[in-house]
């Protein structure tokens, strides 16, 4: 056997492999009996046809699975004899034999690269956004209550300032003609209340069922958008006021309007605090990826953005999408995504930091012991299957490589108002 190896990238290497016929011989005696086994031909009782007729009827056939057996028995072999590791992915572009004198295939094989990671333990800067909550977000919440137990009420005279429409939103261009793809449909909008309260928007006062009218509205930069308005229904909701009876009868841990603020400020606090944390781990992820720079292998890209545009036609209930503008898309994210994976794998070994079964267990009966009895066998079922399982052991290491690095980060906190963080439209 002559190996012949040529670099193609720092990811990827290019491989001859020719062979003497005696060195592949077994392989094609080997496949040749295989199919003998099951040609039959007239005369010739099943599995006894001569081997010189058995050839020239197999012809094409026997070839194709002869390389096949003589590539699928060596190539891990050959790839391990030149050291190549965290072997990814391999590909077949050539390969030729003749019967009885020599057989050879090339291939291009795929690999993870060496990861050099940047000295982290120093420490390095990463900014946590600490937002501080807005009296509004809980008022808001609060009418939210109260529009969700509201008494529902036809308007038939024409909408006022805080009636609802129920609507059709079409968008057009100047002359009035519908843009394609940019028709909005049962939309509910309150007059009065946002972009449906500044001006453009005037000629929603007095809409009634069946009308037809055109606004102009604003977008967040600024830009003149125009609508034509088909409007399906018009309603007055009538909110009931947040007494404590109210609050009595409709919820079952919470028996007055303090009690029910204090519920709804710890809430939504709770979820800005999920936020902050989510955009703190997204800082540490950013470092490493603009700290270390290597090359992505083709494949595993090419693997990602496959899983994208499947999901996504599947999502859009198989529609036909543009395949390669999805690609287009979505590749930032899934070189932003593979090498953050590829970092945290770095990590994970240069620090034997590990998943074990008990913490695996662990986890689990946490989350199980988050439900009601009713739905904590539920749980437990969904993670008794291999693949959740694994989802899940993912999960645990890269909560313990984020931990591990936060040892290390030197937190820049930053206040935010959420009224201020609103403002900015962000």
């Amino acid at each position: 056997m002559k190996v012949t190896v040529n670099e193609v990238s720092s990811v990827e290497r290019k491989i001859r492999v020719d062979y003497e016929w005696k060195e592949v011989e077994k392989y094609y005696h080997q496949t040749l009996n295989k199919l003998r086994k099951g040609l039959k031909v007239d005369g010739f009782r099943p599995g006894k046809v001569p081997t010189d007729i058995a050839k020239r009827i197999l012809g094409p056939r026997l070839s194709y699975e002869f390389t096949n057996a003589v590539i699928e028995g060596t190539y891990r072999d050959v790839i391990k004899e030149q050291k190549i590791e965290n072997f990814i992915d391999f590909a077949i572009s050539g390969v030729d034999f003749e019967a009885g004198k020599m057989f050879f295939y090339e291939m291009t094989v795929e690999f993870d690269p060496d990861i050099k990671l940047p000295d982290y333990k120093k420490g390095f800067p990463v900014k946590k956004p600490v937002y501080d909550l807005d009296d509004e977000d809980v008022d808001f919440y609060l009418e939210d209550i109260r529009e969700r137990h509201a008494e529902i009420s036809e308007v038939t005279e024409g909408a006022e300032k805080g009636d609802y429409l129920i609507c059709d939103m079409q968008e057009t261009d100047e002359k009035g003609v519908p843009l394609v793809n940019r028709k909005v449909t049962d939309r509910v909008i309150k007059i009065g209340e946002g972009i449906f309260g500044e001006p453009g928007s005037e000629g929603l006062i007095g809409a009634k069922a069946g009308d037809e009218i055109r606004i102009q509205l604003k977008s967040k930069k600024g830009e003149k958008i125009n609508y034509l308005v088909s409007v399906k229904r018009v309603e007055s909701h009538r909110l009931p006021e947040l007494t404590d009876d109210f609050v009595k009868s409709n919820f079952k841990t919470i028996d007055t309007h303090k009690a029910l603020r204090e519920e709804v400020k710890n809430s939504l606090q709770k979820e800005w605090d999920e936020r902050s944390e989510k955009e703190f781990l997204r800082g540490i992820t950013e470092y490493f990826v603009e700290k270390t720079s290597f090359e992505i292998p083709k494949s595993r890209i090419n693997h990602f953005l496959d899983n994208v545009v499947e999901e996504m036609k599947a999502s859009n209930d198989n529609k036909e999408l543009d395949d390669q503008q999805l690609r287009e898309q979505y590749r930032p994210l899934a070189e932003r995504e593979i090498r953050w994976y590829l970092i945290s794998e770095a990590i994970g070994r240069a620090e034997n930091i590990t998943v074990t079964q008990e913490d695996i267990d662990r986890k689990i009966q946490e989350m199980a012991g988050e439900y009601s009895e009713k739905y904590r066998e539920t749980v437990l079922n969904y993670y008794r299957k291999a693949e959740n399982r694994s989802h899940l052991k993912n999960d645990i290491q890269d909560e313990k490589i984020f931990e591990y690095l936060k040892t290390f980060v030197k937190v820049k906190k930053e206040t935010i108002n959420t009224k201020d963080f609103r403002h900015r439209g962000l």
